[in-house]
């Protein structure tokens, strides 16, 4: 009881805040403000729904930002304090998440070729134990790499793209240092070639596919896709390093219209190397989406997950890393859930709180 106490108790303060960061959010972007009858829509959708008044804030940005109002927008608040732990095990999370062991979840999936990882202070090869020494000397030459943590992290917090010579990065610093840095649990891969058309989008960056799948009952359905790509001259593609997202039509795996950057920005019709948005073909699209709803029933205790996929030179799809409680991509795409809201909010219901 006393642990419900508290956590009721950090919802309410998690809510506050949440609406506080939209409402600055809203503030760098042009408001377009609800009508009185839209926010009673909203009311009333999530009352017969949840149970609950939720605030209207989070539905104005999304209506501000692309123009789409709808009723079914899931607010931030109420996604990271109750949607999530009711869909997905909260005890299990670390273990699962840990990129140092998705070998044995998914040995015969494509990844990224693995140089050396840490996991809990131990180095290994792709599955072998080595020392130190060994570690540093897999990493003393290398052509393209990409370090991160191999633990839940946020926003791609960590992720470092680099070469080395000689024990050197490219930035001077040494191989010890880099890993000293991470401490414990990274993993330090090869960066994928991708495919010549991703490249397209912009070729510093490895542009990915953030990919939403829910499982009901032994059926996975792909809620939505969206393409994410960096800016010019950046290594990596997401939003908080200044990445645009952009919606995909899942039936034929062209990017819907335009892209959406940081909520001063407008819409974006063209990337920062001139490629126009609108129509553009994901090489490999169908493939990436049979892969996820394959995936996704290896992870019987998690039914929402969000996916990050390259597409190799061959048009194949690499997994980079799966997220147990994903940023939903509602700006780029719209109401997260679409047509499964109801289904997905009736489920909740009867789903217990996997933190107690």
């Amino acid at each position: 009881m006393l642990k419900e106490l508290l956590v009721n108790i950090s919802i309410r303060n998690e809510w506050k805040q949440d609406v506080a960061s939209i409402r600055r959010k809203l503030k760098q972007t042009q408001i377009i403000k609800l009508s009185s009858s839209q926010k009673k829509d909203i009311l009333a959708y999530y009352q017969s729904l949840f149970g609950k008044k939720v605030p209207a804030d989070w539905h104005e940005y999304f209506y501000s930002r692309n123009g789409v109002f709808s009723v079914k927008y899931v607010p931030t608040c109420l996604y990271h304090s109750d949607i999530i732990y009711k869909l997905n095990n909260y005890k299990l999370r670390h273990a699962y998440v840990d990129k140092g062991i998705y070998d044995i979840y998914f040995p015969d999936i494509l990844r990224p070729k693995t140089f050396v990882k840490n996991i809990n202070g131990y180095y290994y090869d792709d599955s072998k134990p080595i020392s130190r020494e060994e570690a540093v000397e897999r990493c003393r030459n290398l052509e393209g790499a990409v370090s991160k943590p191999t633990q839940e992290g946020m926003w791609g917090s960590g992720v470092k793209v680099f070469s080395s010579q000689n024990g050197l990065l490219d930035d001077g610093s040494t191989v010890e240092s880099l890993m000293d840095g991470y401490g414990t649990n990274f993993i330090i891969q090869e960066r994928i070639d991708q495919h010549d058309s991703m490249a397209l989008l912009n070729p510093t960056s490895l542009n990915t596919l953030r990919i939403l799948s829910y499982r009901q009952d032994n059926e996975v359905f792909v809620l939505y896709v969206v393409v994410r790509i960096g800016r010019k001259g950046k290594s990596v593609d997401n939003e908080t390093a200044g990445g645009i997202n952009a919606d995909i039509d899942l039936a034929t795996g062209r990017i819907l219209d335009c892209a959406y950057g940081t909520p001063s920005e407008k819409r974006i019709s063209t990337t920062d190397v001139g490629t126009v948005l609108k129509g553009f073909q994901i090489p490999g699209f169908d493939k990436v989406v049979a892969e996820v709803k394959e995936l996704h029933l290896r992870l019987p205790y998690f039914n929402l997950v969000g996916w990050d996929f390259g597409v190799d030179k061959n048009g194949d799809p690499v997994l980079i890393e799966w997220n147990r409680c994903p940023d939903l991509s509602q700006t780029a795409h719209g109401p997260a859930f679409g047509e499964m809201t109801e289904d997905i909010f009736k489920r909740i219901k009867s789903e217990k709180d996997s933190r107690f």
